[in-house]
C-alpha cells in the first residue's frame, strides 16, 4: 500500500507504464485533453511578446535561455520558435532552447517537431529527476526565462480528508489483478501535518468530509529548476489560486481531477494505472513563497484573461481576422472566456538576479489579490 502521492507519481511518470512517459495524448482528435497552445495560436503569439519584454529587461543576453518545463507535445515551443524565426531573427539566433521533460513519448514528439528549426544553439532536453538524483549537478546555467504552461498541476500531491474530527490521508492498493482500491489512514509524515496546521484550524469539528491536497514535491522541483537560471524570470501559467482561496470552503471537495478521452472526472482511477492524466489546482502562494526564499522578486500575478488582454489580444484578433475562420475566432475566445479558461487560469511572474525595471504588459490589468507571502 502506498500514499496517493506516490501512486500519482508512478501513474504519471513511471518509465514503463506512466501516462506522460508512455500514453499521453494531448490535443483534440483522439486525445485525452487539450491545452491553450492547441486551442489557438493567439496564446503563443502573445506569450512571445511577453518573452521579448523579459529579454529587454535582461539586456538581450547571448545566449538567451528559453526554458520550458513540461512542453507537452511541443505545440507551444514550435509556435514560439516559428514566431521568433520569422519576426525577430536576431533574437531567434540568440535563443538556447531547453526543455525539462520526462523521457518517453512526449520527448520524442518534441524532438520531431523542433528538428526543423536552424537554432544557433542546439536544443537540450533535461530530465529533472536525474538532476535531483545527481545532487544538483547541472550542465549549464544562464540568463533567460523559465516558463511552464500546465506543468505545476501535474506534480504529485497528498490527498487528505477530515474524518471523525481528524485528518486522514489517502492510500492506494494496486493489486496484480483487479481494480485499484483506495483506503484512508493516518497522516504519513510530520511535514505534511505541519503543512495542514498552517492552512487549517486545529478544531476540525465543523469540517467533516472536507477534502484537500498538499504538494510537498513542488519545493524540490523549483529548487532543481532554479539552478539553471542565473538571471531572469520564472513565468508560471496554470489553473489554481492563492492559498487562502485554494484551501477555502469553496474547494471543500478538493481539486483532484482525471482527464481521459476529453472527459473530466472525479474518478481518479478511471481506466487503471497510467491510463489518464491526473491534476490538482496549483497553490500560487506556495509557489511564490518558495521562490522568494530562493531570492526571487515578485513581478506580477493575474488571471489569464487579464494577462492576454494586457498583451494585446484585441490587436492580435484585429490583425488576424481575415485569415481566421469563425471556428478559430471562437476557439481564441475560449482563452479569455471567464467561465472557461479566462479566470480559472492564473499567471505568476517572478525574477531573480540582474534585471532592469521594465513594463510587463501582461500584468497591466490586475484586480487579483497577489500571493499572500510576497505582498
Amino acid at each position: 500500500m502506498i500514499t496517493f502521492c506516490e501512486f500519482m507519481k508512478r501513474a504519471l511518470g513511471d518509465p514503463e507504464f506512466g501516462y506522460y512517459t508512455q500514453k499521453a495524448r494531448i490535443g483534440f482528435a483522439g486525445a485525452d485533453f487539450y491545452t491553450a497552445p492547441e486551442i489557438s495560436p493567439a496564446f503563443a503569439s502573445l506569450l512571445a511578446l511577453q518573452i521579448l519584454e523579459l529579454d529587454e529587461a535582461l539586456g538581450s543576453p547571448d545566449p538567451f535561455y528559453l526554458m520550458e518545463a513540461g512542453p507537452g507535445n511541443g505545440t507551444l515551443a514550435e509556435g514560439l520558435l516559428t514566431i521568433f524565426m520569422n519576426a525577430d531573427r536576431k533574437f531567434f539566433d540568440r535563443i538556447s532552447a531547453v526543455f525539462f521533460e520526462l523521457p518517453g513519448i512526449l520527448e520524442q514528439e518534441q524532438r520531431k517537431r523542433l528538428e526543423k528549426f536552424p537554432l544557433s544553439h542546439p536544443p537540450q532536453w533535461v530530465h529533472i529527476d536525474e538532476v535531483q538524483r545527481s545532487g544538483g549537478k547541472i550542465p549549464f546555467s544562464g540568463s533567460g526565462v523559465l516558463f511552464g504552461n500546465e506543468f505545476l498541476d501535474a506534480l504529485p500531491v497528498h490527498r487528505l480528508r477530515v474524518s471523525n474530527g481528524e485528518w486522514k490521508e489517502s492510500y492506494v492498493e494496486v493489486p496484480e489483478k483487479g481494480p485499484v482500491k483506495e483506503v484512508w489512514g493516518p497522516i504519513s509524515s510530520p511535514v505534511l501535518q505541519e503543512e495542514l496546521s498552517k492552512h487549517f484550524p486545529r478544531d476540525l469539528a465543523k469540517m467533516e468530509g472536507f477534502e484537500t491536497e498538499i504538494c510537498l514535491e513542488v519545493s524540490a522541483t523549483l529548487d532543481a529548476l532554479d539552478k539553471f537560471l542565473e538571471n531572469g524570470f520564472m513565468l508560471w501559467i496554470d489553473y489554481g489560486d492563492i492559498g487562502v482561496e485554494r484551501h477555502s470552503e469553496r474547494r471543500k471537495r478538493g481539486t483532484l481531477l482525471s482527464y481521459k478521452d476529453q472527459t473530466v472526472s472525479e474518478d481518479l482511477f478511471k481506466g487503471g494505472v497510467g491510463e489518464a492524466d491526473l491534476t490538482a489546482f496549483v497553490d500560487f502562494s506556495q509557489i511564490a513563497a518558495h521562490l522568494s526564499t530562493l531570492g526571487y522578486r515578485f513581478e506580477g500575478y493575474t488571471n489569464q484573461m487579464s494577462w492576454l488582454m494586457g498583451l494585446g489580444f484585441p490587436d492580435w484578433m484585429e490583425a488576424n481576422q481575415e485569415r481566421l475562420s469563425s471556428e478559430e475566432i471562437e476557439c481564441a475566445g475560449v482563452l479569455l472566456h471567464p467561465l472557461k479558461m479566462g479566470r480559472i487560469f492564473k499567471v505568476l511572474l517572478m525574477s531573480k538576479g540582474k534585471t532592469s525595471p521594465v513594463r510587463h504588459s501582461g500584468f497591466r490589468y490586475g484586480g487579483l489579490q497577489p500571493p499572500l507571502e510576497v505582498r
